[in-house]
């Protein structure tokens, strides 16, 4: 079963493409999409929609597993992730994509068993999973790995591992 995790943001929205076959996984795509903060929210917003829906095309997933935004304490930044989780879930109906929404909390939980896990306990884990050969090759930034993680909750709840 292939399953894309994606980690929404405006500015860095990070997509992992895992496939889950005979107990085990493998990582086919990690990337992550970057807009340039000088640009409008338009153009970043629009930037987001056409290369995510050509990954789509290309990468064919089954199912899609996407982070919840938290409500933050700045409002302005809230709305902007919620409008890049915007573009993944229009994108994911128009191509009849399941999709799985997971708060961070719950994902980390099953995870690291910490819902408050750090971004480094989360690194870690995934790096004693998959050992340490390439992962910081394979998983290049944040937005990867908290796109990987997601993607991996996905598999093992809907037991395809």
């Amino acid at each position: 079963m292939r399953i894309l995790g994606v980690d929404p943001g405006l500015l860095n929205l990070g997509c992992v493409l895992i496939e889950v076959s005979g107990g085990n996984f493998q990582i086919l795509e990690s990337m992550t999409l970057k807009t340039r903060p000088e640009d409008s929210s338009a153009k970043r917003l629009y930037y987001l929609y056409s290369h995510f829906k050509k990954f789509l095309e290309i990468s064919a997933p089954e199912v899609l597993a996407i982070e919840e935004p938290l409500a933050k304490a700045n409002p302005y930044t809230t709305a902007k992730v919620f409008q890049a989780q915007g573009i993944v879930l229009l994108l994911a109906e128009e191509r009849q994509i399941p999709l799985k929404i997971y708060h961070p909390s719950y994902w980390k939980s099953f995870l690291c068993k910490n819902g408050k896990a750090s971004k480094l306990e989360v690194y870690n884990f995934l790096k004693t999973l998959m050992g340490e050969q390439n992962f910081e090759n394979i998983l290049k930034d944040n937005h990867m790995v908290d796109a990987l993680a997601l993607a991996l909750v996905c598999a093992l709840e809907l037991k395809v591992f």
